[in-house]
Order: structure tokens, then sequence, then C-alpha cells
């Protein structure tokens, strides 16, 4: 199965020069932990409620998201399979990714987009496990 099967294709997006509080409230509101940030369509980065945290709060309230987002995003495409995102999601210890094609973010896909259907229960558990040990730096 490919991950354009399973993404969500209505995704939340914000904008590198929105304030960090307007994007927190925009998480708290949707009950999500991160947002792609796109530029003129193009994917340019991810910001996650931990990077508000780490980056934001602990300095200053008034960042934008530029300042604090994740620039190296690691992305999947639409006709990547279900067990390609798994095992990229456990290597990164990720449990989501934006699905891009042509520089343009067209989705969004969860461990738990891909636990249903069930028929990679097995790679789904082993990314979870990967996804949760800590990293040795």
């Amino acid at each position: 199965m490919n991950v354009e099967n399973v993404m969500s294709r209505e995704v939340a997006t914000c904008n590198p020069l929105d304030y960090i509080n307007e994007v927190a409230n925009q998480m708290r509101t949707l009950d999500i932990g991160c947002l792609p940030v796109v530029n003129n369509n193009k994917l340019v980065g991810i910001v996650t409620d931990r990077d508000i945290v780490t980056r934001a709060v602990a300095k200053d309230s008034q960042s934008k998201v530029e300042d604090v987002m994740t620039k190296s995003v690691i992305t999947v495409s639409p006709s990547d399979t279900t067990v390609e995102a798994s095992d990229i999601m456990a290597e990164n210890q990720v449990r989501r990714l934006p699905v891009v094609e042509n520089d343009k973010l067209v989705g969004f896909v969860s461990l738990a987009d891909l636990a249903f259907p069930f028929p990679h229960v097995q790679e789904i558990s082993n990314a979870l496990e990967s996804i949760s040990e800590p990293r040795h730096y």
C-alpha cells in the first residue's frame, strides 16, 4: 500500500513569518503537535510543540516561526510504500511525516495513519519501538 492511500490531504500549515504565539494557539485549537511551514506552496520547514518550548519560550516568546522551525525536514512521497514510511519514521524517531511531491506539500502521514487498515501491524510496531528508544549522540 502506498502513502497516498492513507495520508491526510487536508493539512494545516503556517508561514515562516507567523508569530510563535499564533502558531501555538493554532496547534492548541487543532490539538496537534506540529505544523508544516510553507512558503509559496513549498515546504521549507516544520515547527513542533517541542521547537516552540525549547527554542522560543526558553528564549523569546516574540519569535517568528522561521527563528525556531526545523529546516531539515524528513519527508516521503505519495508513491512511497507504507512500509518505507514506517521505516523512515523508525530510523528518524518521528511519528509523522510531510508528504511532498514536486517540492509541494500534498499531505501528511502519521504513525496512526499507517496502522489503518492493519496489513503491516508488525512494521508499525517496529517503527513505534524504534521511535520510542532514547537517542544516543
